[in-house]
Order: C-alpha cells, then sequence, then structure tokens
C-alpha cells in the first residue's frame, strides 16, 4: 500500500483541504479559513508566522508587568478594608472585583485602554446605573494602579458617562418580584425591629411609612388605624382601620416586648447613640426608625441571605416589594380584590372636607374607611 504524499512544501498553518483548496489554521481561532488559491494561503500563513513571532517576543517583554489580576490582589488587601461602605454595598463590590478578577485578570494594565473597558462594560451592562456603578469601581481600581505608577492615566475616567434619567426608556428599572422563598431567607438574616416591620407589611399589606408611623394608641377598639401618607390628600381611602386579628395582636404584643424599651412606636429601634436630634427624625421620638435606615437594614439582610447574589442590583427586590408579595398572596388565598384594593388604599376618590378643613386631628374613628385583613402569616408564607 502507497504511503499518503507529505506536503513538506507547505508552510506553517496551511494544509491541503481535499479539494484543490488549503486550510490556513490561525492558533488564535478555533475555525480555520478556507483558501483557494494557493499563493494567498502561502501569504496569509506568513502573516500568522510573523504575528506569533511578535506575541512571542512581547511576551518575553511583558513577563514581571502587572496584571489586572494583581491590581485586583493588591487593591482588596491594602485599599478594600478602608473603604466606607455599608454592609450591603460592600457585598455587591466585592461581587464586581471578583468578577474583574475572573474576566480581566489575565490582561495587562497597561495593554488595557479605555475603548477595551468599555467594550467589556458593553457585553453586560443593559442599564446606565448599572453601568455607572461598575464605572466606579473601574475608576477606584486605576486610581490605585496609579498609586503604584503601574498605569500612566485612568483609563477608567475616559469610559463614556450615562444618564440615569427615566426619560430614557432602558433606564427603567425591572425589580424582580419578592418569592415566599425570597422573604424567609432574608428574614432570617435581619434583626428582630427589620422582622416585625416585613410581617406587618406582609399581613397588613401596608408600606414603608405606614409601618414606620403605626403607634400603640393606632391600636384601639378592635382595629389598627392607619393613614397611607402618599393618598392622604386624594382619597378617602387614604384613611382605613383595619380589623384585628389573632396574627396582629400577636404581633403588637411582640413589638411591646422587643428592646425592652418605652417606644410610642410599635417597630422601633435601640440605636447605639441615644441622640434625640438625629437628621431625618424630625422631633419624632428617638426609637423611630429613619426610612432610609430600614431600607439599608433591608438590603443588607437581602445580601447576607445571597438569595438575590445572582441579580444585578436593580434587580433586586427591596422592602417595597414586601407588600406585592403579600397582595398576591391574598389573591391566591381567595381573597377578593376588592378587599385587597381597599386595604392597601387604592381607591380613587375625593378628600374629605373634614380633613381639608381641620386636618388629622378632626378626624373621627367613624370617617375612617373599615378594611379587612382575613389572612393568617403562616397561611402566606405557606
Amino acid at each position: 500500500m502507497a504511503r499518503p504524499k507529505k506536503h513538506s512544501d507547505l508552510p506553517t498553518y496551511v494544509t491541503p483541504d481535499g479539494r484543490g483548496g488549503y486550510f490556513v489554521r490561525s492558533p488564535f481561532k478555533k475555525s480555520p479559513q478556507r483558501i483557494k488559491d494557493r499563493q494567498a494561503a502561502f501569504e496569509a500563513s506568513q502573516l500568522l508566522v510573523e504575528l506569533v513571532e511578535r506575541e512571542r517576543r512581547a511576551a518575553l517583554l511583558d513577563t514581571g508587568k502587572p496584571t489586572i489580576g494583581l491590581l485586583v490582589d493588591r487593591y482588596v488587601q491594602d485599599q478594600l478594608p478602608f473603604m466606607p461602605w455599608k454592609k450591603g454595598t460592600r457585598v455587591n463590590n466585592v461581587a464586581k472585583l471578583n468578577r474583574i478578577q475572573r474576566e480581566l485578570g489575565n490582561r495587562l494594565i497597561e495593554r488595557t485602554d479605555a475603548l477595551a473597558l468599555n467594550e467589556w462594560l458593553k457585553s453586560f451592562c443593559d442599564k446606565a446605573d448599572t453601568w455607572m456603578k461598575w464605572r466606579y469601581m473601574l475608576i477606584l481600581l486605576w486610581n490605585f494602579a496609579l498609586l503604584h505608577q503601574w498605569a500612566k492615566r485612568n483609563e477608567a475616567e475616559h469610559i463614556p458617562e450615562r444618564s440615569v434619567s427615566l426619560v430614557i426608556e432602558s433606564n427603567h428599572k425591572e425589580r424582580m418580584p419578592l418569592t415566599v422563598e425570597g422573604f424567609q431567607a432574608i428574614r432570617e438574616c435581619a434583626p428582630p425591629w427589620l422582622q416585625l416591620a416585613m410581617d406587618l407589611s406582609l399581613l397588613t399589606l401596608q408600606g414603608r411609612s405606614e409601618v414606620l408611623n403605626m403607634r400603640f394608641k393606632d391600636f384601639r377598639d378592635g382595629f389598627l388605624f392607619v393613614i397611607r401618607e402618599k393618598v392622604n390628600v386624594k382619597s378617602d381611602a387614604a384613611f382605613i382601620k383595619i380589623r384585628m386579628t389573632s396574627d396582629m395582636e400577636a404581633l403588637k404584643s411582640q413589638a411591646l416586648l422587643m428592646n425592652k424599651t418605652a417606644s410610642p412606636y410599635v417597630v422601633h429601634h435601640v440605636p447605639i447613640r441615644h441622640k434625640r436630634d438625629v437628621d431625618g427624625r424630625k422631633g419624632k421620638h428617638w426609637t423611630y426608625v429613619i426610612p432610609n435606615y430600614l431600607t439599608n437594614a433591608f438590603a443588607d439582610a437581602r445580601a447576607a441571605s445571597g438569595f438575590y447574589a445572582h441579580l444585578q442590583d436593580e434587580q433586586m427586590p427591596t422592602f417595597h416589594e414586601v407588600r406585592g408579595l403579600g397582595a398576591r398572596r391574598y389573591e391566591a388565598l381567595g381573597v377578593p380584590k376588592e378587599m385587597i384594593s381597599a386595604l392597601m388604599s387604592h381607591a380613587h376618590e375625593k378628600t374629605t372636607e373634614i380633613y381639608l378643613k381641620g386636618g388629622i386631628k378632626a378626624l373621627r374613628d367613624s370617617n375612617y374607611l373599615a378594611v379587612e385583613a382575613p389572612v393568617t402569616l403562616a397561611s402566606l408564607l405557606g
């Protein structure tokens, strides 16, 4: 049997395709290029040989030069411990650093310019808010590189900024709805006062402001009296009284025993420093929970749970989604939509003349719309 003819006269990276043409196989690509003309195949091969040689020589010169991976490692070691970030922000930024390390770690700093960073961000940043947060992290890294003279300029600062204006449709947030499993995971990592706030919001379908403004004196005559802040000048249904249930009584009792501290507020918190005049309390009791404090505490518990770690920042559910989860569970349990709407104060009627003329103090208990919360926490989380 005759041995196959060798093609020793063919240059590097060129092989016959068996149909009179040639395959040119580049070491930088997975698939070969098919070229019919022999001379063209030879020329392409020569260019590849020269390119490979240039890359080999560059690699020798680059030995020992700092990579982005080294930059991230040093930043985490020397700078990260001193960044004034809250727990949730720190967790999110560490995740960003890990991704930069994973996807850009092998690149040399001096060979990574603003264009390369811009193209990398374009591959996964759909919204301006996400874009700007990643840009900020890259700016911090390149500032650190400048400090160590690993870069000649901050390349990240030359990445174009993006407007976060909601006029731009792509900037509209797409929060993922809170699930029962997510609620339970976050609740397990939350401090007791936040657990109480979450339970109250889920059970009564009230928002952040209403939950934080609930006072013990609002429990009277078998009802919990609530004023919806966002609608209290637009709708009669802003003034509601929720008929008490055994679960609501239990939450009230739990609140009374919390921290063994006398507070007029159902949801309350004892700060480390007992400062009575704290920005955001506006003259309220020193145990009053500032709305932003609750928001940040919820974000910290969410981050600690790790349940939504796979989502982008703008997709993660906030405390506002708790009442949305409650409304969906109410509906799944067969509660009429009219009752759910009344409980959430979604009616659109004219403001009462009583409120317009005399304010909240002029209101009598009979002016409040009586509503029901005919479910239990166990059924909502079942």
